[in-house]
């Protein structure tokens, strides 16, 4: 309950510390006022009824009371032990608040303690008091709570404000301040035409400045208003005054010494001009701002700029990004390194744009027109005279007006300055692309120097560095979020002897961390809340969901799979979560969430979806993958059949591509969501592999594996296919079991587990159907690839390689074919025999046509070459080295180029060209390391250091048989 606090002498307002807290829609605030001004006595449901209702309420409304209460505690209480302020009380309900936590009761304690002054004389002291108890009217009370009892309450804090003013001004009359307060009398009396005693103090005030003939005219004016209103004529005491000023009574005269008093400095006071002191509403400076040097330079140039002498309009900065990312701090740092520049003031406002219901900005331009010295009676009620008064009050001055948490263009347009001079400094989650600004300054999470710069500052710079590694652990987790680095450092403050390690463990349990991410009035997931509850129902469905596939983003077509709708709709989605700061943009038609985002959401998803859902969600996202990577298949490899088992319905909205290139980099961009994706759903710790999934997923690792130049990360598909195999064997499903096997043999061929390859693909023969046509030439041929592992296993490899090139042939697949007809050259080469292994890597030319498969053309031209060099016809050998480099160059075959460049290196210094061997030797040692394999790095640079150590005689480098 500590620090619970709620205003009502205007909108009414709940804070927790610093926070301040969601009070829900009309009809909930309405039950809040009432329990607040009841000061801790009980109220039954059906009082709570009436005050919301009146005296006809709809039969829904008990239960409508009850609701209200039940949201009203889950935002008031600060603990889960049980309600302590929101508290049920025989049959009703009462809200208990700490002294001073409302702000009624300030100004009835200010009002006693000024009255207590008065007695004893000390004026001074009791003019200060009330004029500090007036403060606490931010605007009409209770704005926008709707009800019969908001509406008495109303009338009656109103009625006690001016019972405040009246006190303060007698006060400032016999203290001889006649000439401070006839301006604000002058406006008063107008307003409240029949009040006689506000027309008294200024028929006084009016005297003593020496204007007698106004002040008679005052008393003639309200004579006037008492007949046309209310057909009475004024009191017994405005008569006296009235004679007493027509006899010039002495009496009437300031009291000794008034005559020095002066007007308070600022402007010169009239009718709608009180005395002005220029604002300073920004909040306190941040004493550990930390970072954001180039981001800090570029508004504070910015706003430097309004005071320029050729400046023909007002700056305006935005400052956008996601919630927690440290807006408001830089906004309010940058305020006050340029304060000095805006003599006219500052003005402040939170607009709560993150929340179900941001600010009003004409209730907003009432508060400022207030700060700029316009009376509450002398606002107007329309909007264009508001507005129209609001910016004639602006101009000529030099201000700065720091607009907080704006929610979009329309909200803040009303309330920027329009002549030069003047400053709008604005942070939102949205950049406010429709808003003309002068600059906008996009924030992203810290970089790991500033996030470690704050925790230092905060945590202290001996303690982390003493534990260096978890301090870095430490942000990392926090997702470099300013926010939540933030609430890392208060944590560790309050706990002097909690090690970072500690810490660092409880916030290693993702499902907790969030949680984790509490001190106070600072939250992470409360932060995150604000802009999710402002979400419509598709919107929040969206977010949800889109967080369930765990890959580093998502394009807008997988995001259409995963919702299942169409890509403009998911785009419409995408867009709007991203304008809300509750997504990031990445390169174009992609989305990614901040890690912290992703958790959030994440657990709503839990909350919230059935687990069949999520399911759902993920099935359809692997499908997804599996349909792109079909359609990537028949464009990059167009005789292949092997899609058509794979993926024979295909899905709606399936990407397509214009050609071979655009294909492959789809495939690469791609693969690791494939693989998360994989993951996700085969180690679920609850949700068993289905049958569909099963299948998608062995045929999607299956059609993977011909994409072997993108150098595949061989461990995790490994790990993936030993797993499905499982999943395969228990639904019984030879298809998916001889696609995962295929894979698996892959897998450890390429890993050096050559024995359980040969098991694996022996597992595929078996499970094959004898009438797969498709499949069976893939099998035989992994058999051969496995086979040449093996010492003794060569003959068998060329065995399988000719009937897997036989039977490729009579599917019509001439690409599978050359790639045959490669494994065989190969095998051929591995026995010392140069002439067979020419003769099949001619027929794997030959087998891939121009255009078509320029990975197998890649392929048969560098064993061509192999075959060459081994017969030692070095210069041939060059040139189909070199034409199979421009087939690698024209469509973007990385690790053929580099292994190619390996063999092209070998023959150029067999023909006595070292340079040039050397160049392209280093070149291929280096696009190796790139690509992460380290063994054909390793054979480069042996290579390299061979022919250094050798000079110009070199020997050429044997064959390799890679890739």
């Amino acid at each position: 309950m500590g620090g619970l606090r709620i205003a009502a002498l205007g909108p009414l307002r709940a804070w927790r510390g610093e926070r301040q807290l969601d009070t829900g829609p009309a009809q909930r605030r309405a039950v809040l006022t009432s329990l607040t001004l009841r000061c801790g006595q009980v109220a039954s449901v059906e009082e709570l009824v009436r005050d919301v209702w009146g005296s006809e309420p709809p039969a829904s409304a008990p239960v409508a009371v009850r609701n209200h209460i039940s949201r009203l505690r889950t935002v008031l209480e600060s603990e889960s032990a049980g309600p302590k302020a929101l508290v049920s009380v025989a049959g009703g309900y009462a809200l208990h608040l700490p002294d001073g936590a409302l702000d009624v009761s300030r100004a009835e304690r200010l009002y006693a303690q000024a009255q207590s002054a008065r007695s004893q004389g000390d004026l001074e002291p009791a003019v200060r008091i009330l004029a500090e108890a007036e403060t606490l009217w931010v605007g009409t009370p209770l704005t926008g709570v709707p009800g019969p009892y908001a509406q008495r309450q109303r009338d009656r804090l109103m009625e006690y404000r001016l019972l405040l003013v009246e006190a303060r001004l007698t006060l400032e009359l016999q203290l001889g301040g006649h000439t401070r307060v006839v301006g604000e009398l002058l406006t008063l009396a107008d307003e409240h035409p029949l009040r006689e005693e506000l027309r008294a103090l200024q028929m006084l005030a009016l005297y003593r400045c020496g204007r007698q003939a106004d002040a008679l005219a005052a008393y003639t004016t309200a004579r006037r208003h008492l007949a046309a209103e209310l057909g009475v004529d004024p009191g017994p005491e405005l008569v006296r005054l009235h004679q007493r000023i027509l006899e010039a009574d002495p009496t009437l005269a300031p009291p000794p010494g008034a005559a020095a008093a002066a007007p308070a400095p600022g402007p010169a006071a009239g009718p709608d001009r009180p005395t002005w002191v220029p604002p300073a509403q920004s909040p306190p400076d941040i004493p550990d701002f930390t970072g954001r040097g180039e981001e800090s330079r570029q508004v504070r140039d910015a706003l430097a700029g309004a005071g320029r002498t050729d400046a023909t309009a007002p700056v305006v900065c935005v400052i956008h990004g996601m919630g927690g990312v440290g807006k408001t701090a830089l906004a309010v740092h940058s305020a006050h390194a340029v304060r000095e520049q805006f003599p006219d003031g500052q003005l402040y406002v939170d607009l709560r744009g993150a929340g179900r219901e941001p600010a009003d900005p004409y209730e907003v331009q009432e508060l400022f027109l207030r700060s700029l010295g316009v009376l509450p009676g002398n606002v107007p009620s329309g909007r264009e005279e508001r507005t129209a008064l609001y910016r004639s009050r602006m101009a000529g001055r030099r201000l700065l007006l720091l607009l907080d948490n704006a929610a979009d263009t329309e909200q803040v347009s009303t309330l920027l300055p329009t002549t030069a001079g003047s400053a709008a400094l604005i942070t939102s989650r949205t950049a406010l692309m429709c808003l003309p600004a002068t600059t906008r300054t996009a924030l992203e999470p810290f970089s790991e120097p500033e996030a470690l710069a704050l925790l230092e500052r905060m945590a202290g710079s001996v303690r982390c560095r003493q534990e260096q590694q978890t301090a870095s652990d430490l942000v990392w987790a926090c997702g470099m979020l300013p926010l939540a680095v933030r609430v890392v450092g208060a944590r560790l403050v309050a706990r002097p002897r909690w090690t970072l390690a500690t810490l660092a463990e409880r916030l290693s349990d993702r499902s907790q961390r969030l949680g984790e991410l509490e001190a106070g009035s600072l939250a992470v997931e409360s932060v995150f809340h604000l802009g999710y509850s402002s979400l419509d129902d598709a919107e929040a469905r969206a977010f949800r969901l889109l967080a369930i596939p765990e890959v580093p983003d998502l394009s807008t077509a997988a995001a259409a799979a995963v919702l299942q709708c169409d890509r403009r709709e998911a785009e419409a989605l995408l867009e709007s979560l991203t304008h809300q700061g509750l997504l990031e943009p990445g390169e174009p038609g992609r989305y990614r969430y901040h890690d912290l985002l992703r958790l959030f959401a994440r657990h709503r998803t839990l909350d919230t979806d059935p687990s069949t859902t999520r399911g759902e969600a993920l099935s359809r996202v692997a499908r997804f993958y599996l349909t792109g990577t079909s359609s990537a298949m028949r464009v990059e490899r167009p005789y292949s059949r092997l899609p058509d088992a794979a993926d024979p319905d295909g899905m709606p909205g399936a990407a397509a591509f214009t050609n071979a290139l655009h294909a492959q980099e789809w495939v690469l961009h791609e693969l690791p969501a494939m693989l998360n994706v994989a993951g996700q759903i085969l180690h679920h710790p609850y949700r068993p592999v289905s049958a569909e999934d099963t299948r998608t997923l062995s045929c999607l690792l299956g059609l993977l594996m011909p994409f072997t130049d993108f150098c595949l990360p061989w461990g995790p598909i490994h790990q993936l296919a030993r797993t499905l195999l499982r999943a395969a064997d228990h639904h019984g499903d030879r298809v998916s079991t001889v696609f995962t096997c295929i894979t698996a043999a892959a897998a450890c061929a390429q890993l050096g587990h050559h024995e359980e390859a040969a098991t694996l693909a022996a597992r595929a023969h078996e499970a094959l159907d004898p009438a797969d046509r498709v499949l069976a030439p893939r099998v035989v041929y992994t058999m051969g690839v496995v086979a040449v592992a093996r010492p003794d296993g060569l003959d068998e490899a060329i065995g399988h390689c000719r009937s897997a090139h036989a039977l490729a042939c009579e599917n019509g697949e001439p690409g599978m074919a050359a790639q045959c007809s490669v494994s065989l050259a190969r095998a051929q080469l591995a026995l010392g025999r140069p002439d067979q292994a020419l003769e099949a890597a001619r027929d794997a030319l030959a087998h891939c046509p121009p255009g078509d498969n320029p990975v197998g053309i890649a392929l048969a031209q560098r064993v061509l070459g192999d075959a060459l060099a081994a017969l030692g016809r070095y210069d041939e050998a060059v040139t189909e080295y070199r034409t199979a480099l421009d087939v690698c160059r024209a469509h973007g075959l990385h690790a053929q180029r580099a292994h190619t460049l390996l063999s092209l290196a070998s023959a150029l210094a067999a023909v006595g060209r070292p340079e040039q061997a050397r160049t392209c030797a280093a070149e291929a040692a280096a696009a190796l390391a790139q690509l992460g394999d380290p063994t054909g790095e390793e054979r480069a640079r042996t290579f390299m250091n061979r022919l250094a150590a050798a000079g110009p005689a070199a020997p050429p480098i044997a064959p390799d048989g890679s890739r």
